[in-house]
């Protein structure tokens, strides 16, 4: 009898494992993709809220604190020019460090079996 349930329970065990194995990369490039994918849009839409840059660009020519003459108008623009591409530039590292974290979900199992494999090779070569 207990043969018999040790027996059950590493079988249970050995095939979740097996299905875990199997499964993993189906699951990593479908739901995993989409997730990844979804938090990376999302953190784009939220640099680009927190930058405020449709609102610099849509304030870009008005003037700062009211001042309507000569002086004042180029002083706004000169400032709001300095501000935006300052908050471009930003913006551009954030979307490069996001492409950069969806390039690694998608290489990272890629690269860990070639190393498996390379590792393998080489002890076999010995």
């Amino acid at each position: 009898m207990i043969n018999n349930i040790f027996f059950k329970a590493f079988k249970v065990i050995f095939l979740e494992i097996i299905w875990e194995v199997i499964f993993f990369p189906i699951w990593w490039y479908t739901q995993g993709l989409k997730r990844v994918i979804l938090y990376v849009w999302n953190s784009l839409k939220n640099s680009s809220r927190s930058l405020a840059l449709p609102i610099m660009f849509k304030n870009l020519f008005k003037p700062m604190f009211g001042q309507h003459d000569r002086e004042g108008r180029l002083i706004s623009f000169l400032m709001r020019i300095i501000l935006t591409i300052s908050r471009v530039l930003v913006f551009i590292v954030l979307l490069i460090l996001n492409i950069i974290i969806l390039l690694i979900w998608i290489l990272l199992p890629v690269v860990v079996i070639w190393l498996f494999i390379t590792n393998f090779e080489s002890l076999w070569k010995q």
